[in-house]
């Protein structure tokens, strides 16, 4: 029946608005909007989240006026949803199904970035089912990677120099990985100027990948080469001609011999791009952590966003050796998947894969003469595992993955008899207008008040106390997200400011109150988050350096316990309890917890220069100076760096050391830092003792030199030593 004037033109202006709305969308990696807290991170996913809104609500009015439009059921298609669906499950069930849902600013992909993107699932498998607009809507991620590539190359900011505006190279190669076989796949199946844009994009993204001007991202160029080989290997395979046909096993043999031999050769390990991804210490760490966590809820996990409950729970003390003392993520996909959801939820996840490239296949073998396509994305699919055994997905490489997912399943499914033979699913008025009405409140309540609240904190944490404490109580009004990194951000804001002077001591108070508070209210809805446990016993620490009162250190100590509990073998704990036992005046104590966060880990040197100082704070100094003489023989360079520099002279001084131990530490420290004057005077009274009478005249010119303001007391330095 032939459509109405009024529903053709309602169905032109939905279909203007997805396609427009597809398109920007894809540009969602570019947005980099500095005024955010994360700026890389929070504008890119709410901007991709409020187009897929608008997206959204277009195709539902577009879906209940028309049939042909309505979500297509395919095996693929109820792998994601099903996988959706137990998502929501074991994050119901989990540790804080709020973190699930909401996610933290950092990172912005919990369960709510996956609704919009199984909604741009829907949309795209849905509404595009001619090959010129996948072809169109390909040109456009393409395009979109294109400008990132040239943002990351001519950057000459650091932070976006090599990662664009993903601000990282490894989130840029993930992201690459998808629009180097997109554009690979065009330049195969189209001709002409179609053909010679899409190779030179394919060039571009392989110099930016294999040539990173900052770090080339190992385990993708890895999982490339071994995509790419497959790739190969199963168009052989897959081809009409019986002597490819006969080559395809060969050639897979021998690419897999010449990549072992290249790998082992000794030449090759020396390169800078040394493809060879062995897992360094962090990594091997984090991963067993990841494992033990696993295994305590095997089948149903913590829950998604959730690892940092259980990384607690088994924290390794040698962590920190390795410059990470966080990690909310495990950096491999198949543990990532078994903590937070359990078997169940990985075994959801392996299916998509599973569907996905068992579907391609059987496309490839149908279709001899163009199997190319559908191996290349099969292709993808093993890369793109492959690189998340050591990576994890944001936003720009979650949105490739279900695009290319959407991309699969119009490939399975694009022949015309088989459009009329797929199954729709019936979508009544009032649940469309439902889920319009839901989609417009998470419009406002899940992007328009998260972006307000991620610009509020970044306001709190730069503007002057008077605007910055106004601005931090907003940002906790407006979002439930703030709860989880508000009060640490708003903490460290406040007592950051406690030295200075000349501050309103009110305002102080009012924000050391408000960040208590706001502390409580997270422990209360996740009574396992050590972190808020931890940051809560230090704020209570400084609160105490504020007002005096002796209840803040007895919540301070009530706080460490509750953490040390949590996580037993973290050194921090240790440290924060020192702090409080000074405070308290129980050094031996104090001293105690230093000494066991040592033995936790006796080669993390950080820790054991907190030792060193709680010795100097005891007033200890021949046991500070034994400390340091066991760092210096275990390795550490403690005058290489300023700050610690002047601590070793400071005990070297009290245990009398001579002079002329201390005078080349002078002369470091002046090397260091020009423009310390109490140096400097150390310095020339030093040569002064030496007898090295002409250095200290030296000395004391290049002091009148730097620092022209002291000329008439290096004047009369000079005259006491008869120049």
């Amino acid at each position: 029946m032939p459509f109405s004037p009024t529903k053709e033109k309602l169905e032109r202006i939905c279909l203007t608005i997805i396609e427009w709305g597809v398109y920007l969308a894809l540009f969602s990696p570019l947005i980099f909007i500095r005024n955010y807290f994360f700026p890389f991170v929070a504008p890119k996913t709410i901007f991709f989240r409020l187009i897929i809104d608008v997206v959204f609500i277009a195709y539902l009015i577009l879906a209940v006026s028309i049939p042909k439009y309505r979500p297509k059921i395919t095996p693929l298609s109820l792998a994601i949803a099903a996988f959706l669906a137990i998502f929501f499950l074991t994050a119901i069930f989990g540790v804080s199904f709020q973190r699930s849902f909401w996610s933290v600013f950092e990172r912005m992909t919990g369960l709510l970035t996956f609704l919009h993107l199984f909604a741009f699932y829907v949309v795209l498998t849905a509404v595009f089912t001619e090959r010129k607009q996948w072809e169109k809507i390909l040109f456009v991620s393409i395009v979109a990677a294109l400008v990132i590539c040239f943002y990351a190359l001519l950057a000459k900011d650091p932070l976006t120099r090599g990662g664009g505006t993903l601000g990282n190279s490894s989130f840029l190669s993930s992201y690459l990985l998808f629009n180097i076989f997109f554009a690979a796949i065009l330049m195969v199946s189209k001709a002409g100027l179609w053909r010679v844009v899409s190779g030179v994009a394919l060039a571009i993204f392989l110099f930016v990948l294999f040539f990173n001007p900052v770090t080339v991202t190992k385990g993708v160029v890895s999982a490339l080469l071994i995509g790419a080989v497959l790739l190969g290997t199963g168009y052989m395979f897959f081809s009409q001609n019986r002597l490819l046909k006969k080559l395809a096993a060969p050639f897979f043999i021998l690419m897999v011999v010449a990549g072992v031999l290249i790998v082992k050769s000794y030449h090759f390990q020396d390169r800078p791009f040394n493809l060879l991804q062995i897992p360094d210490r962090s990594r091997q760490i984090v991963w067993s952590v990841g494992w033990q966590a696993w295994q305590e809820r095997f089948w149903f996990g913590w829950g998604w966003e959730n690892f940092n409950v259980p990384f607690a729970k088994h924290y390794d003390p040698e962590l920190p050796r390795t410059a990470d003392i966080w990690y909310d993520r495990v950096h491999n996909v198949v543990l990532d998947m078994g903590v937070s959801s359990g078997v169940v939820g990985l075994l959801s996840y392996l299916s998509i894969f599973f569907f996905a490239a068992l579907g391609l296949l059987r496309r490839a073998k149908a279709d001899a003469r163009g199997n190319f396509v559908p191996l290349a994305l099969v292709a993808l699919l093993i890369a793109y595992f492959l690189q998340n055994l050591w990576v994890f997905d944001m936003i720009s490489s979650y949105l490739m993955f279900f695009l290319a997912l959407a991309f699969i399943g119009f490939m399975i499914s694009s022949q015309e008899t088989d459009q009329t033979k797929l199954k729709t699913v019936p979508l009544s008025p009032f649940v469309a207008a439902v889920l319009i009405i839901l989609t417009v409140f998470v419009f406002f309540i899940g992007n328009i008040q998260p972006a307000r609240a991620s610009k509020a904190i970044l306001r709190g944490l730069a503007l002057p106390l008077e605007q910055s404490l106004p601005a931090f109580q907003s940002a906790f009004k407006l979002s439930p997200m703030v709860k989880f990194e508000g009060p640490e951000q708003l903490s460290f804001r406040i007592t950051g400011l406690l030295s200075q002077d000349n501050l309103n001591k009110e305002l102080l108070r009012q924000g050391l109150q408000l960040a208590e508070q706001e502390f409580k209210k997270a422990i209360e809805r996740n009574p396992s988050d050590f972190r808020m446990y931890l940051f809560l016993g230090r704020h209570y620490n400084y609160f105490y350096s504020f007002d005096n009162d002796q209840k803040k250190l007895d919540k301070a100590d009530e706080s460490l316990m509750r953490a040390m509990e949590l996580s037993p073998a973290n050194q921090q704990v240790y440290l924060n309890f020192a702090q409080l036992r000074f405070l308290q005046g129980r050094d031996e104590e104090a001293l105690d917890f230093l000494k066991k966060a040592r033995d936790l880990e006796p080669l993390f040197f950080g820790v054991r220069w907190h030792l060193l100082r709680g010795y100097k704070l005891a007033g200890k100094y021949d046991l500070a100076l034994a400390e340091l003489k066991e760092l210096e023989l275990a390795g550490l360079d403690w005058w290489e760096i300023l700050e610690t520099l002047r601590e070793g002279i400071e005990i070297l001084e009290k245990t009398g050391e001579e002079l002329s131990v201390l005078v080349p530490l002078y002369e470091k420290g002046v090397q260091l830092n020009p423009q310390d004057i109490a140096l400097w005077e150390k310095l020339v009274n030093g040569y002064i003792g030496l007898g090295e009478v002409e250095k200290a005249k030296t000395a004391a010119e290049k002091l009148r030199e730097i620092r022209p303001e002291f000329a008439p007391q290096v004047e009369q330095l000079l005259k006491q030593m008869g120049f």
